[in-house]
């Protein structure tokens, strides 16, 4: 419904291009106001620019400056941002390996608690974690992404849980090569009913 996260404030992660992009630009023309949090400057002012958003430019492994971010203000989070690295398990570099858990599951974690005393005071709030395909199935040689986006999967119905009695959602989106256009409902009020929930996006790769 067009318009209806007029007054709202998101944030989304990894908004500078990509998926993430594609969500700032529809959370924007559903009324929100966007701030893009990349670590590229000059995507993050680009995409801010043309949604008359804000850009925050930041490193989101860096999760030990995460535990100050202030975050009372946001109403949609979207946990977008990602990496992926190919090993063997047996030679997965290990600086890598805790690079992508930092990047991919304690940053949505530290995202997720800053915002969650503002969305429980004013009794609404919307969660959308952009797991993966893998996020539901393996393959050889992604063990960290793998790992990764399935423990996203679990923070998000914990949040559910937990977030459900104070007007707050939470869900996954498992995309595979798709667009993501459902994030703008699942962050819309009248996805009220749907939490704990891991939708999947990928041309039925994942029901073999």
């Amino acid at each position: 419904m067009a318009g209806s996260l007029v007054g709202r404030r998101a944030l989304v992660t990894g908004g500078a291009s990509g998926r993430g992009e594609a969500c700032a630009r529809r959370l924007a023309a559903e009324g929100a106001a966007v701030t893009v949090a990349d670590l590229d400057a000059v995507g993050a002012a680009r995409v801010a620019a043309d949604v008359g958003g804000t850009a925050r430019v930041v490193d989101l492994s860096d999760t030990v400056a995460l535990e100050s971010f202030e975050l009372a203000d946001i109403d949609v989070l979207v946990n977008n941002a990602g990496v992926q690295r190919i090993h063997p398990v047996h030679e997965f570099p290990l600086e890598v390996w805790r690079f992508m858990q930092r990047l991919m599951v304690e940053s949505p974690y530290l995202l997720v608690r800053a915002v969650l005393p503002g969305m429980y005071e004013r009794g609404w709030g919307r969660i959308v974690n952009i797991s993966s395909a893998h996020g539901l199935r393996a393959s050889p040689y992604k063990a960290a992404y793998v790992t990764a986006k399935h423990a996203l999967k679990g923070l998000s119905k914990v949040v559910a849980l937990e977030g459900g009695p104070h007007g707050v959602t939470s869900n996954c989106v498992n995309p595979a090569y798709v667009r993501t256009p459902l994030v703008a409902y699942l962050a819309g009020p009248a996805a009220g009913m749907v939490t704990g929930t891991s939708v999947s996006m990928d041309g039925g790769w994942t029901a073999r």
